[in-house]
């Protein structure tokens, strides 16, 4: 008979790391949140601007607050901005990121490229004003809420958005404890076997622990001697619970260790 005994605990702290991405993670280790006046939804930061701009200086006025012109990409998005524009007026019209300049006819949305842009236009639009020259899209409560094509000189608030601010939460150590018998002596020669992930050399039972906890498929890992006397650590893939049958006594040192709570 054997029992897991906390004779060595390591404290394993895991760090997320985001790279290249501007959306918030869903890991629980992550707090998100966003500048004063600014709105969190999701995985950016909104605002509305105080004053009212073409749409062209609408765009240059987001990049100068940190963020650029909002283009929405589903309908949750939208009724997020034109309840923020409601705030501001019952009968507001603000810019968003999609025009037609370049080819009329086709319309295109900041950071929608290569797929088809979200556009849900008002009825009847857009119309270009019965052969005019809009180019430039706005959501407008006169148009129940819905986009509509206007002249890009005119004036109207804009909704800017950036990347969210994220922090790591400390997280719960995780804990590995070595098996012993029943008198709470460390086993010295019982080791999972037939799970090995990958071996290496190693310091001791904490940068064994370590690399378990870095390796995704870790969960447990045996601790043996090679001949030159140096500690072997071995990664396994399951657990002396998980498989039972494979967690022998052996003919050579080896100490076996898993996660004990944490």
């Amino acid at each position: 008979m054997y029992s897991l005994k906390c004779f060595v605990v390591l404290a394993i702290t895991y760090v997320i790391t985001v790279l290249g991405s501007h959306i918030c993670p869903s890991e629980p280790a992550v707090k998100c949140s966003c500048p004063p006046q600014w709105q969190l939804w999701q995985n950016g930061c909104y605002r509305l601007t105080p004053s009212l701009f073409s749409w062209d200086a609408a765009k240059e006025a987001c990049k100068d607050m940190g963020g650029k012109m909002a283009a929405p990409c589903s309908l949750k998005e939208m009724n997020l901005m034109t309840e923020m524009a409601q705030k501001e007026s019952r009968e507001y019209r603000v810019w968003i990121a999609c025009n037609d300049k370049r080819v009329e006819g086709t319309w295109e949305c900041d950071g929608q490229e290569g797929g088809e842009p979200f556009l849900v236009w008002d009825n009847g639009q857009p119309d270009d004003d019965g052969g005019g020259n809009q180019d430039c899209a706005q959501i407008a409560a006169r148009h129940h809420d819905r986009m509509d094509d206007d002249f890009c000189d005119r004036s109207h608030w804009v909704i800017c958005v950036r990347k969210a601010q994220y922090t790591h939460l400390p997280t719960q150590p995780r804990q590995y404890c070595l098996s012993t018998d029943t008198h709470g002596r460390i086993l010295n020669s019982t080791c999972l076997l037939d799970h090995n992930i990958r071996e290496f050399i190693t310091e001791g039972v904490a940068a064994c622990g370590s690399a378990c906890a870095k390796e995704p498929e870790c969960r447990s890992f045996n601790i043996k001697k090679n001949e030159e006397g140096k500690k072997i650590c071995q990664l396994n893939n399951s657990t002396s619970s998980e498989d039972k049958d494979n967690f022998q006594k052996t003919d050579y040192f080896c100490m076996y260790s898993e996660v004990c709570f944490g």
